[in-house]
């Protein structure tokens, strides 16, 4: 979600007008992720100055663009859209019909973890040559697909060699070994019956977990049914703060950590046979 603006029509040109560019970033970035913090904002449009951020969301929300949801005082508020904001970027081609949240629900951090991992692509990959060519978020998917595994997220990083799709799974501290196997092994079911996701027959998974103690056993648990070749791992933690382009990613059966674009450039062969049986061996 690189921060450049598409053109839209708007229905009130003076409301529009009253606005900067930035704003209208501002505005299409929530917009498009639904629910987005302070800090979030900051990385996206301010260079990481939250005094700047802090200042100008003031004035978005006391024009009625945005929403401000507070959650802790220790912890950064949330924004959304509001009526306003919603008006000033009405679109008849847009997907889905948004509306102003009236709370916020328990998926909340599961949602704003699905929305670092897109920022930080997003501010990351024009440094190493790529942009993201398309992303669809699991809210998304589930409006426009009738499809049996609904990852949190799909997308495709373009490279200068092509485009590679990923399937994003992130882990909000679930903790269980078997249902993490059974979603792994519903993908490896499609994939073993020719049936593409999502239109897609080729794809990598990427796992973001939040407690670093379980992400490992998810990925022991994914090396000893081999069924791992095509599927990464990393920290929440580590993703934050050196970025989704850094030196991350731990494959199922690798020792060393790897860049996303090495990831995304290795050579993948098939994989171990099905692995069923593992789960009932798994807590």
């Amino acid at each position: 979600m690189a921060p450049q603006r598409q053109g839209r029509s708007d229905p009130n040109p003076e409301r529009r007008s009253r606005l900067t560019e930035r704003d209208l970033w501002i505005l299409e970035s929530v917009d498009k992720m639904r629910l987005l913090t302070t800090s979030q904002l900051a990385q996206l449009h301010f260079d990481g100055s939250r005094s700047a951020t802090n200042k100008r969301l003031r004035k978005l929300l006391d024009a009625g663009f945005v929403r401000s949801w507070v959650r802790d005082l220790a912890e950064d508020n949330v924004y959304s859209l509001d009526r306003k904001g919603l008006g000033v970027l009405d679109d008849p081609d847009r997907e889905m019909n948004h509306t102003v949240p009236r709370g916020l629900d328990g998926n909340l951090d599961h949602l704003l973890a699905i929305n670092q991992v897109r920022i930080s692509m997003a501010l990351g990959l024009p440094g190493v040559g790529g942009e993201i060519a398309w992303w669809r978020s699991d809210w998304e998917l589930r409006s426009s697909f009738r499809e049996r595994i609904v990852p949190d997220a799909l997308f495709a990083i373009r490279w200068e060699s092509g485009e590679q799709a990923f399937a994003l799974e992130i882990d909000n501290c679930t903790r269980s070994t078997r249902t993490f196997l059974r979603k792994v092994i519903a993908y490896r079911a499609q994939k073993s019956l020719s049936q593409p996701l999502y239109g897609l027959r080729e794809f990598l998974i990427l796992v973001v977990g939040r407690d670093e103690q379980w992400l490992e056993r998810y990925r022991l648990a994914i090396a000893h049914a081999r069924l791992g070749s095509r599927i990464w791992f990393t920290s929440l933690s580590d993703l934050t703060t050196t970025g989704a382009l850094g030196e991350i990613w731990r494959g199922a059966n690798e020792h060393e950590k790897y860049s996303l674009r090495t990831v995304a450039l290795l050579p993948y062969g098939k994989e171990g046979p099905e692995a069923e049986d593992v789960i009932e061996t798994r807590a």
